[in-house]
């Protein structure tokens, strides 16, 4: 039988195992004066239980991008979310400048974003050559 004391701490223990957990993402893109030459790098995290270890995570995975290491050498972090979503796109053919990321509420509307970016950085001659590359929603 339970004591008239322990019913508030039951209640609330009931509510915290039943709220959502908290998770945070990160996006880090590095790149440097002379994109065609060097290219970009991008991290990205998702999930993760804090936003500081989500931006050190995406950080790692920019630094550690290996198809353009002088870009990698320059990672930054570009934005942490909490339950939003990310996309990154890019012009695949090698030593063209077309790149766009994006965090938005949706997944849609990241990647929407990010298309626009890569359109503009492509140019009128490569635009339509853009690509989704990645795009994952964080939880909440």
């Amino acid at each position: 039988m339970f004591k008239l004391g322990c019913v508030p701490a039951l209640a609330l223990a009931a509510v915290l195992a039943s709220s959502p957990a908290r998770a945070d993402g990160a996006l880090a893109v590095g790149s440097t004066s002379d994109v065609i030459k060097d290219g970009i790098a991008v991290g990205t995290s998702i999930n993760y239980k804090t936003a500081d270890e989500a931006v050190q995570a995406a950080l790692e995975r920019c630094r550690n991008f290996k198809p353009a290491p002088k870009a990698a050498a320059l990672c930054q972090s570009v934005g942490s979310f909490r339950g939003e979503c990310y996309a990154v796109s890019f012009d695949p053919k090698p030593g063209t400048p077309g790149a766009g990321w994006a965090i938005a509420p949706t997944k849609e509307v990241a990647e929407q974003r990010a298309m626009t970016n890569c359109k503009i950085t492509a140019g009128d001659g490569r635009a339509e050559f853009c690509k989704i590359e990645e795009s994952k929603c964080d939880e909440f």
